[in-house]
């Protein structure tokens, strides 16, 4: 069965007040998004990988790949203007009856282990997300109401999310 990654890195920096998209700034001397691609590949060397940019970005996502990843299976497609329009162009590059990931690309710090978890558990359940337990306080505070929730009973969704195509 073959495997895609959706890699959505449609930002801009606005929120951080960069000039440079948060996905191209460097860190420890590479861009945030070499990381993330980087685990993808580690975890599997023929998993097809469709990165998400921005119009505006799509040269220097290609100049990135050129750089440090020129053998690998990369598509780039440009984003739209919400996380859900970025996810569905990407999505029109898989190809059916094959396991999905979908990953916001400057979550840089998964790792090959969640990778592999993710692809054995979609298999029995068709579709999976990782999810981490929350360790904050946690309130529900409306018009006329303010009570706390039990921290025990609320799970921090992350990425990647897995479906099978």
């Amino acid at each position: 069965m073959k495997k895609f990654a959706v890699l959505v890195a449609g930002g801009s920096g606005s929120r951080m007040n960069s000039a440079v998209p948060k996905q191209f700034l460097l860190l420890k001397g590479k861009p945030v998004l070499y990381y993330t691609i980087h685990t993808f590949l580690q975890a599997d060397a023929d998993i097809q990988l469709i990165l998400v940019l921005p119009q505006d970005h799509l040269t220097a996502g290609q100049e990135l790949i050129n750089t440090y990843f020129p053998a690998a299976s990369i598509q780039i497609i440009a984003g739209g203007d919400t996380r859900f329009q970025s996810v569905k162009n990407g999505l029109t590059l898989v190809e059916p009856d094959s396991i999905v990931f979908v990953h916001d690309a400057v979550r840089c710090l998964l790792s090959v282990q969640l990778i592999h978890l993710c692809a054995e558990a979609v298999k029995a359940k068709g579709a999976v997300i990782p999810v981490v337990p929350s360790k904050d306080s946690v309130r529900i505070v409306e018009a006329n109401l303010n009570r706390s929730v039990d921290r025990n009973s609320i799970q921090l969704v992350q990425t990647p999310q897995v479906f099978l195509s």
